[in-house]
């Protein structure tokens, strides 16, 4: 029986997730089908488990094992769970629960919606909330491994990206900062909708709300580019103390603050990410960020910060990432590859040690210098850039092809396109090419097109229309035509192989789709026997490993195990 006096007790909790930035999770959402929203909630499906939320909210409110951090994390994952569970629907304090949310996560890493290394996660925050709720885990959760570990290094900037975040982010600062400086009262009581900054770059110049938010948001970028310092440490530092560098001209700056999840404290030094130097340029950086503060705040000890209509607290990842988000999109910030360039401080970290790591060959060294193990920084800081690795393993296949077959490698390169009249380039390679000119555009195959629109596709596009109505804006898809189309262009990288492999292994299922087996050749034998000579004439590495992902992962999304391809 439900207990009437408990329906109206408040179900919330208060969170501190960061600084002075309190959540306030709602247990009362557990009270309708499928968890929603709280604006959402007036809509939904009232469900009789009052006495059952009721226990959840107690568990959580009663834990002290778990940072409020932590318990927001468990919150928002336990809401998926339950999502699942009445969708089906099953109890959620069951072992049926727990099979159909271990079913869903596998399905989900499969397709490619999540990784396996967030699927872990989930799971593993399911498993601790279950403890807190006294539910035997060892019965109800799997005995097998679902997911494997995947060690996912992270990427640096190549130089050109670096130059382009670092020349955006200084301009960004020192032009706020000085027109804070020159009213700081102003800016602080400034509200949400108050345009009374601008920033000019390349042309663009822009009026700017939140100005002491942002100012502080490219300082919080510029320190992760300078000190190699994780996210946390830096949004948690202290205004650092002036010192003098040993055997050197001039000052630099030293702050000691907490690794959190090391539970270690870790000093934080102010130099360049090439040299043991401290350039001039930083040095008017930090100078210029702590005179800032002194003016804004001048009894706060903390560097960073975000103010709005006068209330001062400290820089949080919400803001930061909102912050930039403007940045990128009103400027247009793209990286060697065409795609969104985003400034992350991990990144910037990245860059700094595999710089270093190059530079002087010394692992020991970088460890030293980033505050982790050596084989930290070997799994997860050492992989340096995607596109500028691309380009140099490619190179090394290149040469070796040339001394191996003809001694020549424009000559063989040209042996390929003779052979079958196509041309194999990496990623960046195409992009530079075709796609910065405005034709060229990557197909569903994996593939790449020099040109859609071109006469190639007419064809196409005479069957696409409708009532003679005009469609030579209509970009070619003449998928199984492609392969013996001049304007195809193989793209050599993993993902996009393992693309083309997805849709060969989608015309082989189709073979239980066809009549018989002259229909099915008929359909589809040209087209496989053009996609094997190509993948044979790609790079092996690059063509295992996009076996591997496809053996591992499943198909790519747009080639799903369930299509029907019969024509």
């Amino acid at each position: 029986m439900i207990n009437k006096s408990n329906l109206n007790i408040d179900l919330k909790l208060k969170l501190n997730i960061y600084g002075d930035q309190f959540v306030y999770p709602d247990f009362q959402r557990f009270k309708y089908k499928g968890v929603p929203k709280l604006f959402e909630m007036r809509r939904g499906t009232l469900l009789s488990r009052d006495n059952q939320v009721i226990k959840w909210y107690q568990a959580f409110k009663a834990n002290t094992e778990y940072t409020d951090t932590t318990m927001n994390t468990l919150f928002r994952t336990f809401t998926r769970y339950v999502n699942i569970c009445d969708s089906i629907p099953v109890n959620p304090d069951s072992k049926e629960g727990i099979n159909a949310f271990e079913t869903a996560l596998v399905h989900s890493v499969r397709i490619g919606s999540k990784s396996s290394n967030t699927a872990k996660g989930e799971l593993s925050s399911i498993r601790t909330i279950m403890k807190m709720l006294d539910h035997p885990v060892d019965e109800w959760f799997s005995k097998f491994k679902l997911f494997r570990s995947q060690i996912n290094p992270t990427q640096a900037y190549s130089e050109s990206e670096l130059k382009k975040l670092i020349k955006i982010l200084k301009e960004l600062y020192f032009q706020l900062s000085k027109q804070i400086q020159t009213s700081p009262k102003k800016y602080i009581q400034a509200g949400r909708s108050n345009q009374y900054a601008s920033f000019s770059f390349n042309k663009i110049e822009v009026p700017v709300s939140g100005a002491i938010t942002k100012c502080y948001c490219a300082a919080y970028f510029l320190l992760a580019y300078y000190t190699w310092a994780n996210a946390s440490t830096i949004r948690d530092m202290d205004i650092p103390k002036a010192s003098q560098k040993k055997g050197q001209q001039g000052k630099w700056f030293v702050q000691t603050a907490l690794k959190k999840r090391a539970n270690k404290f870790v000093t934080i030094e102010l130099g360049d990410n090439l040299s043991t130097d401290i350039p001039k340029h930083a040095l008017n950086f930090i100078n210029d960020l702590i005179t800032l503060t002194h003016v804004l705040f001048p009894d706060a000890n903390r560097l960073l910060h975000q103010c709005l209509n006068g209330i001062n607290k400290p820089l949080c990842p919400t803001h930061i990432r909102s912050n930039m988000n403007w940045l990128i999109n009103i400027f247009d910030l793209t990286d060697d590859n065409g795609q969104q360039l985003r400034p992350e401080a991990k990144r910037f970290r990245a860059t700094g040690a595999s710089n270093y790591l190059a530079l002087t060959g010394n692992s020991l060294e970088t460890s030293m210098l980033l505050n982790n193990t050596p084989d930290v920084v070997r799994k997860h800081y050492s992989r340096g850039n995607e596109s500028e690795n691309n380009a140099q393993l490619q190179a090394t296949a290149n040469t070796l092809e040339n001394a191996i077959k003809c001694g020549d490698i424009s000559r063989a390169r040209e042996q390929t396109l003779e052979q079958m009249n196509l041309e194999i380039l990496p990623y960046d390679e195409f992009v530079n090419r075709y796609a910065k000119s405005g034709n060229g555009q990557k197909t569903p195959l994996g593939t790449g097109c020099k040109d859609p629109f071109d006469n190639h596709g007419d064809r196409f596009r005479r069957k696409a229309s409708i009532d003679s109505v005009d469609m030579t804006h209509l970009a070619c898809a003449d998928l199984l035509n492609c392969f013996s189309c001049p304007n195809q262009v193989l793209v050599e990288e993993v993902d996009d192989i393992w693309c083309l492999l997805s849709f060969y292994e989608a015309l082989e299922d189709a073979k239980e789709d066809h009549l018989n087996m002259s229909h099915f050749k008929n359909n589809f034998d040209r087209v496989l026997r053009k996609i094997k000579q190509v993948l044979f004439s790609i790079d092996l590495k690059v063509r295992r490993q996009a076996e591997r992902k496809l053996h591992t992962i499943g198909r790519h999304p747009f080639w799903p195990d369930t299509l029907n391809l019969v024509l």
